[in-house]
């Protein structure tokens, strides 16, 4: 089985609607927008899309997870419904605490190759500066 719709057969395209009509569903139900539950999962708004319209067959489990999370869906399986229990203790607050150090890190990161990049370019001008005020030889 592939990652691709197209590779889907249709029993498991249907899955795929009936699994994102109900997170859609619950997600209305929470008053959500896309963007909001973008904000509160990690997941960008368009996945968001794709994935409640059915289109997202190579959504991995941890993000399906961090959806349920990020929607306050009680854990155990009489919660997952349209009408799902909202959890009373918020699960998407550690869950979200722990993707958001895993965030904050790859962002630091992200800086500290940004600022290495930045000193070689400020030493290749300071080489290229000396270069221009060294005499030329006799």
């Amino acid at each position: 089985m592939g990652y691709r719709l197209e590779d889907q057969d249709e029993p498991t395209l249907e899955a795929l609607r009936v699994l994102g009509a109900t997170y859609r569903s619950i997600r209305d139900a929470r008053g959500l927008t896309q963007r909001q539950l973008s904000a509160r999962s990690g997941l960008s708004q368009s996945t968001i899309s794709r994935f409640e319209n059915g289109r997202a067959p190579w959504l991995a489990a941890v993000w399906i997870a961090r959806l349920l999370a990020a929607l306050d869906v009680e854990p155990g399986l009489d919660g997952f419904g349209t009408t799902a229990v909202k959890s009373p203790v918020p699960g998407w607050v550690v869950m979200m605490q722990r993707f958001e150090g895993n965030r904050r890190y790859r962002d630091r990161q992200v800086i500290a190759a940004q600022t290495r990049a930045a000193r070689a370019e400020g030493l290749e001008q300071v080489r290229l500066e000396l270069e221009r005020e060294r005499p030329p030889p006799a």
